[in-house]
């Protein structure tokens, strides 16, 4: 027992060490530009970053943040008499940052970030496949302008490449929807009680902030888009702590829906 315990104590620093090189080796590779190293392990990479340790870099602002996403939930209950109905939209999102305020050392911000990346995997477009299918398209055109025949070698190589990332982003676009069912499904079993959730729907609210030459207006008054989910089926999930639930602050997006309808 003891030459284990002695070899666990030796054997645990190199093994952190490992650990950490591994972590920051593939954080290294996902935050890359795109190249074929990273196009051939993509999967690999994509499995391991995406939700939890999805990073969104803005470094000297390049594209400075113009808006506040939000998630939100409705849900679909189960009545005693075998009807249903259905609750309106839930934010799900500015309670895990306002305990975050609160505790930082909780799990929040961690819950906070597996939601919000989920988000981003579903409605982020990849620039880079965007201009390997522009590329393409101008490719295909002077061809066809010079009287068709057999694509070049490279076009070939970029229309392979270009299949492989889009097979990468529609795995990522489920994986996406079924971290925001689960934890919508959590969220609705934490408002109205375990067993009485038939289904659940999922809203992306987008409000961009008043531009410069209106920065005298407060957020409020942006421009608010949604974008819905299709309802999903319920998923049993791990029940929430209750206080991330339970917030005073109204977001600043369902103000703005609420001045809209008025």
């Amino acid at each position: 027992m003891r030459r284990l315990l002695r070899v666990l104590s030796t054997s645990a620093p190199a093994l952190l060490a490992a650990a950490l090189c591994f972590h920051f080796a593939m954080t290294l590779a996902y935050l890359t530009p795109q190249n074929p190293l990273q196009l051939r392990f993509a999967r690999l990479i994509s499995g391991y970053m995406n939700p939890f340790f999805e990073q969104n870099w803005h470094l000297f602002a390049p594209d400075p943040i113009t808006d506040t996403r939000l998630v939100m939930v409705a849900c679909r209950l189960n009545e005693p008499d075998g009807s249903t109905t259905e609750t309106g939209w839930t934010d799900i999102t500015t309670p895990y940052w306002e305990s975050h305020l609160e505790n930082r050392l909780g799990p929040a911000t961690r819950l906070g970030r597996s939601v919000t990346g989920a988000a981003r995997m579903i409605y982020t477009v990849d620039p880079t496949s965007l201009q390997m299918a522009k590329k393409l398209d101008q490719q295909r055109a002077r061809a066809q302008a010079g009287g068709g025949g057999a694509e070049a070698p490279d076009a070939q190589v970029a229309e392979r490449l270009r299949d492989e990332v889009k097979k990468e982003q529609d795995a990522g676009v489920q994986l996406g929807k079924s971290v925001l069912e689960r934890a919508g499904s959590a969220h609705c079993d934490s408002l109205y009680g375990r067993s009485r959730t038939a289904a659940v729907r999922l809203r992306l609210a987008v409000l961009k902030f008043p531009r410069f030459s209106r920065r005298d207006l407060p957020d409020s008054k942006g421009e608010l888009t949604y974008y819905d989910f299709d309802w999903a089926p319920y998923r049993p999930v791990a029940p929430l702590d209750a206080t991330t639930e339970d917030r005073r602050k109204t977001p600043v997006a369902l103000q703005a829906a609420a001045a809209e309808e008025r």
